[in-house]
């Protein structure tokens, strides 16, 4: 592919051509310091691909994409960004930004989302002779060229009639084994048949899981046909242990499709905060007003001190209290995927600091874009469940299998904050201190003192971040009585103090 760089920093933008120069087939064919160079460079050179940040000097790489699209300018484009600018990446991923990439950004994940792209590309190659559901899709996600020759023939398969008005329904299937598609699929068609006046046409959006189904027909038709779909939808929930949201929105016109469907969509989000046990229509969401998110810092920390300690299960629990404690329905969907958001990124912190080949798959995989694409509880579970499970595997961590040192590991993650030291702890497993010091030396490729340190402030950092703690309680919380010798070891490992970390 041919890439261009929009990047205001000029380290991660040379970073960024290095990696891919170096690391990949692709060629760079340009860079760019903002938004504005950007757009005149893309409309010339018409690249295959644009890696931009979000927030940029003079124009950011949202207001570029945007006006790339009002000027008919197609580009497919990955985002970079921090965790913070959450509301930033939720709208470039209404813009249609292909992958969401967390700074700093590694090798890997560059790689993984470069390769999801080129197959996206081969595969939108193959798809050569068009059915009806092709036409749907281009209508709603395509160029708009493709959505003036998609529109030309489903004119032809929905004629005009002024008494009819149109259904969209959509239905997100992300929770759901292909081999249990048929059992979505039965319902539905045993529904058209009950409905035999009214048009229909469906399709599949296969990258963002939805099942469409477009009717047309009379205003009490589709009312009484939505009525026996949500049935239907109530009666699924009960039956099956996956979560099916649907939801639906009527319009005049085959103009107003779009803004239709994009409701609908917005409704599929809402199912975060107010389940899927029932078909959600605009009536569910009139004078909805959603609380901001109390974040359950508590939880956090028995989250992150169990992903230190190793111990799934106790993760795991945390999980699960973390998820009970934000999907109450007075928050609405985005701030639970922002709340979703900042936990995953101080689990991937924490990885970092234990478990680097952990870090390096979280990072490679597509966690972080995922929280703006799903749309049910158990698929964020299970998504949370997944990256602690890397983080906490044993196999894994650190690559050590020497039981000395995970048992010297396991002392230090459990009483860091007391008086620890390479005396006491070899007393407590019962060799000699020189012994243990050897060992670790070896194993840990650092001197016991210099990990208990990096240790101690890894987890300061966390504190300092996520908490309203007084310097000296974040100092004795981390096993330093002394709150100015805490100040001057934080500032020694990082280069600044803890006021000016905050």
């Amino acid at each position: 592919m041919r890439i261009v760089i929009v990047e205001d920093e000029i380290a991660i933008r040379e970073g960024l051509e290095k990696m891919i120069k170096g690391n990949t087939h692709h060629t760079v064919i340009g860079t760019c310091k903002n938004g504005r160079e950007g757009i005149e460079f893309i409309r010339d050179q018409k690249p295959d691909l644009v890696i931009t940040d979000i927030r940029m000097n003079e124009m950011g790489g949202l207001e570029m994409l945007t006006k790339l699209r009002e000027q008919q300018v197609e580009v497919l484009s990955i985002i970079i960004s921090g965790y913070s600018e959450f509301e930033y990446a939720r709208q470039a991923m209404r813009l249609g930004v292909e992958e969401y990439l967390l700074k700093p950004v590694s090798i890997d994940a560059l790689q993984s989302a470069l390769k999801k792209i080129e197959n996206r590309i081969v595969e939108n190659s193959l798809q050569i002779v068009k059915k009806p559901a092709n036409y749907v899709r281009e209508y709603f996600f395509g160029t708009e060229e493709e959505q003036k020759e998609a529109k030309q023939v489903i004119e032809k398969i929905f004629p005009e009639n002024n008494q009819q008005i149109y259904g969209i329904f959509a239905g997100y299937l992300g929770n759901v084994k292909k081999e249990n598609l048929e059992e979505i699929e039965y319902p539905l068609r045993s529904m058209k048949h009950q409905f035999p006046n009214m048009n229909y046409l469906e399709a599949w959006e296969k990258s963002l899981n939805f099942r469409l189904l477009i009717v047309k027909g009379e205003e009490e038709e589709i009312q009484e046909f939505a009525e026996m779909f949500d049935g239907m939808v109530r009666h699924s929930h009960l039956m099956q242990k996956w979560e099916v949201p649907w939801s639906m929105d009527s319009c005049g016109s085959i103009d107003d499709w779009r803004q239709c469907f994009e409701n609908v969509r917005k409704m599929l989000s809402g199912c975060l905060s107010k389940g899927c046990t029932k078909l959600l229509t605009a009536q569910d969401f009139t004078d909805e007003i959603s609380r901001e998110l109390v974040y359950p810092m508590q939880i956090e920390r028995r989250i992150l001190s169990g992903l230190e300690k190793g111990v799934y299960q106790e993760v795991r629990q945390g999980i699960e209290e973390f998820m009970q404690q934000i999907t109450q329905q007075e928050y609405g969907a985005e701030e639970i995927r922002h709340g979703v958001l900042k936990l995953m990124s101080r689990m991937i912190d924490v990885a970092k600091e234990i478990n680097q080949k952990a870090y390096e798959e979280c990072q490679e995989g597509s966690y972080l874009k995922d929280v703006f694409v799903i749309y049910t509880r158990t698929e964020i579970r299970q998504m949370l469940f997944r990256m602690a499970k890397k983080i906490c595997d044993r196999k894994m961590k650190e690559g050590i299998s020497n039981y000395t040192i995970n048992r010297t590991l396991e002392y230090i993650r459990t009483h860091y904050k007391e008086g620890i030291s390479l005396e006491k702890t070899a007393e407590v497993l019962n060799i000699t201190p020189e012994y243990l010091s050897m060992l670790f030396k070896r194993e840990m490729g650092m001197n016991f003192s210099v990990f208990l340190k990096e240790f101690r402030i890894s987890h300061a950092k966390r504190l300092l971040k996520g908490t309203d703690m007084k310097i000296y309680e974040v100092a004795q919380e981390c096993g330093y009585s002394n709150s100015n010798y805490f100040t001057k070891v934080f500032k020694e490992v990082t280069g600044i103090s803890p006021a000016e970390y905050r």
